[in-house]
């Protein structure tokens, strides 16, 4: 009698890829989910040109609805019909602004706002003010920067 052990292959231990392949597409389709896509608004504002003269006097045909100044501390102050507050934040701002516009239900609908910035505020603030405006609803925002 011959003993010899039993010659059988070895098997080598597979991993199966499948459900590293189901968890790598849950993980993408999750992500591509759960991703904020936001739209960037942008605003057009005219460069100013060197040779053209500056003008010092305002004209408004129309007078605003709305009037935020953007002072040199950085602070909003805004004003309305019979109405004026001071915003120390952007989320302040907007506060204000819907309560303008929420006392204007059933009279004139508030569309237009100017931003008047000082030119020592940040340009920061003054961009979040025309955001803000933007945000609550008006229609029509006009940016003044003061001497």
């Amino acid at each position: 009698m011959d003993f010899r052990p039993e010659q059988t292959p070895k098997l080598e231990p597979e991993s199966d890829m499948t459900p590293m392949v189901d968890v790598t597409f849950l993980l993408l389709i999750f992500f591509m989910v759960t991703a904020a896509f936001a739209m960037q608004r942008s605003m057009v504002v005219p460069k100013p040109q060197p040779k053209e003269p500056v003008i010092s006097a305002i004209v408004e045909e129309e007078p605003a609805d709305i009037v935020v100044e953007v002072d040199e501390f950085n602070t909003f102050h805004v004003t309305a019909d019979s109405f004026e507050q001071e915003a120390p934040s952007e989320h302040d701002l907007v506060r204000v602004l819907r309560q303008i516009r929420e006392r204007a239900v059933g009279e004139k609908p508030i569309n237009h706002m100017l931003v008047k910035a000082n030119p020592e505020a940040l340009h920061e603030k003054v961009v979040a003010a025309l955001d803000s405006g933007a945000y609550v609803g008006i229609a029509e925002i006009e940016l003044l920067t003061l001497d």
